[in-house]
């Protein structure tokens, strides 16, 4: 069983001061050095357009300023780990941008704005792509915003969101796209659903894990699921079946770290817009550096 030594923490927690985002230097610190949640807000509110929504690279795939809906999920996601309450502004505010852009007939949101093309992205990110029309990402994750902050949405439009989202799950295979799958996961792990509710959801998600995560470190390299993407702590009900694999996942990424200390992304744009790629990829390395040094803590190992 492998270890991060302290050499190897130290070098990466120099590596994310030295280049991360400020949001990412936050989070680092919240999380390891006593840092606060005020300082992740103020980070994280650099990112928020008046409207309410987020932008501005905040999902570094997407280097648009102006507010998209995948992005504000992102906020959201900060909103949850954060404990933020429902009179902060920030959550006041991003949670009117959702409801100014929530279409009813669809009962969906679009994904990203129709203005994408204004600045540099990721080549899947277009509005003739199949993750614009998607049911699920992130449509599935929002419903878990909805109910996550009740007072700021519709009542129906909260009903509405949810179990459309609950019945489009059930009539799906036991095997998901990645990404639809984590949307979902977040779903379940919203505290504020009906006890029934997230029971039958757990009972569909777990056949899913169990039929779309990754269990071969070969596969691991390429831009998969591997167990640890969806199993954040030694206790989670999804980890049962995969207590062989947490391990040898776990030892995947002290492997994986970079001689520079940090964690990068296994995609790329490919030859388009170089320049913001590059600035991409280094945002992505300081988000996903937090993120396994989280993971590699929550399993104790880091060591010391």
């Amino acid at each position: 069983m492998k270890q991060l030594s302290k050499p190897t923490y130290e070098k990466a927690a120099a590596a994310l001061q030295a280049s991360a985002r400020p949001l990412d230097r936050a989070r680092y610190a919240r999380h390891f050095s006593g840092g606060s949640t005020a300082d992740v807000v103020a980070a994280l509110q650099a990112f928020q357009n008046p409207d309410g929504g987020f932008g501005h690279g905040l999902e570094p795939d997407i280097r648009l300023p102006d507010s998209s809906v995948i992005a504000t999920s992102i906020a959201f996601q900060h909103f949850r780990e954060l404990r933020l309450p429902a009179d902060h502004p920030l959550v006041a505010s991003a949670c009117r941008y959702l409801v100014q852009t929530y279409n009813a007939a669809q009962i969906n949101w679009p994904i990203i704005p129709a203005n994408i093309d204004d600045a540099p992205h990721a080549p899947w990110w277009v509005l003739t792509g199949d993750l614009f029309a998607s049911r699920s990402n992130p449509r599935a994750e929002i419903a878990g915003y909805l109910n996550d902050y009740p007072e700021h949405f519709p009542a129906e439009m909260q009903q509405t969101v949810t179990a459309s989202v609950i019945d489009h799950l059930l009539q799906q295979p036991d095997t998901l796209e990645m990404h639809d799958l984590l949307c979902y996961i977040r779903l379940w792990e919203t505290e504020s659903l009906p006890p029934d509710t997230r029971a039958t959801l757990f009972a569909k998600l777990k056949r899913i894990v169990d039929g779309t995560v990754e269990r071969d470190p070969n596969g691991w390299r390429a831009y998969g699921l591997p167990p640890l993407s969806i199993i954040h702590r030694p206790d989670s009900p999804f980890a049962e079946n995969f207590r062989a694999e947490i391990e040898h996942n776990l030892d995947f990424i002290i492997d994986m770290q970079g001689d520079d200390g940090l964690w990068s992304p296994n995609w790329s744009w490919g030859e388009q817009w170089p320049d913001a790629w590059a600035q991409a990829r280094r945002d992505w390395s300081g988000h996903l550096t937090v993120d396994n040094l989280k993971l590699l803590a929550a399993f104790g190992r880091i060591a010391g």
